[in-house]
């Protein structure tokens, strides 16, 4: 069930540069590459009509800087999920095939998370610059959709249609 318009689900790296890209801008000081890009993504989102999230564990921790004016207009562009149904049954699958803890929350939020709403399961895309997780995804990507396969077979919906989500590094998300 992602509906029909994409949806991209944020890792905390990706948002910390993306806030530290916002302060920077503010002040007129460089950005890094990272930085860049992060901000990049966020206006390719706004222009395109993407939803843009984020886990419920990020918004807590930027909750306790709420005072700083970068984290409220980062905030402002961003979304909060929150879990689903068989969020941590997926979570324990995922550990077995060498996810740390939080990188296994991040996919089961693109997974068995919900917008606001509750009417979008999961994202289209987990962007993260952590390429070490995306490789992980990627080297079990086939043995995750059989288990996602065999897990969803049984469920009523919307969990029936879950989807495993792209991961994608916002350098392939800007190329396109």
């Amino acid at each position: 069930m992602p509906g029909p318009a994409p949806v991209w689900l944020l890792d905390k790296n990706l948002v910390r540069k993306a806030i530290e890209g916002i302060g920077a801008s503010l002040i007129a000081a460089p950005l890094t590459g990272q930085q860049s890009m992060a901000l990049r993504l966020l206006m390719r989102s706004r222009r395109a009509g993407i939803r843009v999230m984020i886990t419920p564990e990020i918004a807590n921790i930027l909750s306790h800087h709420s005072d700083l004016l970068e984290v409220q207009l980062f905030l402002a562009e961003v979304e909060v999920m929150r879990r689903g149904r068989y969020f941590n049954r997926w979570a324990r699958r995922l550990r077995d095939h060498g996810f740390t803890p939080e990188d296994a929350k991040v996919l089961c939020y693109g997974t068995f998370g919900l917008d606001p709403t509750g009417l979008v399961l999961g994202v289209t895309v987990v962007v993260t610059f952590d390429r070490s997780f995306i490789n992980n995804f990627e080297a079990h990507r086939e043995a995750l959709l059989r288990r996602l396969k065999a897990m969803t077979a049984q469920m009523r919906p919307p969990y029936h249609e879950a989807k495993l989500p792209e991961m994608a590094t916002p350098e392939r998300i800007l190329q396109k």
